[in-house]
């Protein structure tokens, strides 16, 4: 009977699911500003079909300093309307010229997530880890996440599976979000010392964290 629940609720985890594309990469900090004038124009003009794409700051990842992530129903996906070839060469080209490639990029797809107040929760914590048991996993953190929501309020958390990506063998994702990286380590310890958090770990099976980072929303469109 387990199995069939875990089956099932796994079914409809992924049948929501929204698929998630990260390009990191690097730039010094006169290009930052640039950086973000370009992504602004381009995606301030042409808009996603589902779901947006957000320019990121991160922090404690090897020499990447930022990301593009984008999210969206991958039946859907898209911009709404045509761009141009002449308008897409120009933003890759324009970015190209401020930054370079870093490491870490992926995709993914969420299997849950935990909305909130992002204009004032826009720092995230984020962990690359390996799911001993990815069903036992996400069921675990499901029923995690729910019990904990009068503890984290507006605060956004969520899980995901990994599609592809050279992350060391990492099979999942979670990120938690706060108002900086105080309100971060605040709410950890309270998230940690709660029944909650000590059933979660008894249940979810197990796993392996390979790295955990911060990011801070820039621009979200």
């Amino acid at each position: 009977m387990k199995k069939i629940i875990l089956i099932t609720f796994l079914t409809i985890c992924f049948a929501k699911a929204q698929s998630i594309r990260t390009f990191n990469f690097v730039a010094d900090t006169d290009d930052a500003s640039i950086i973000g004038e370009v992504f602004n124009d381009f995606h301030g003009k042409y808009k996603k079909k589902s779901g947006g794409v957000i320019l990121q700051r991160v922090r404690f990842l090897n020499d990447v300093t930022h990301r593009v992530l984008y999210y969206g129903d991958p039946e859907n996906w898209g911009m709404k309307e045509k761009v141009p070839q002449e308008a897409w060469s120009n933003y890759i080209n324009r970015m190209r010229i401020h930054r370079n490639p870093g490491k870490g990029s992926y995709t993914a797809k969420s299997m849950y997530w935990k909305g909130g107040d992002r204009e004032k929760y826009n720092v995230g914590r984020q962990w690359l880890f390996k799911a001993k048991d990815p069903s036992k996993y996400a069921a675990a953190y499901v029923k995690f996440a729910k019990a904990i929501e009068p503890i984290i309020g507006e605060r956004m958390m969520g899980v995901g599976k990994i599609e592809m990506g050279d992350l060391n063998g990492a099979t999942h994702y979670t990120v938690f979000y706060g108002e900086n990286m105080q309100d971060l380590d605040i709410m950890a310890d309270k998230i940690r010392a709660s029944k909650a958090y000590q059933e979660f770990v008894k249940t979810n099976g197990g796993s392996e964290i390979l790295v955990s980072y911060m990011v801070r929303d820039l621009i979200r469109l």
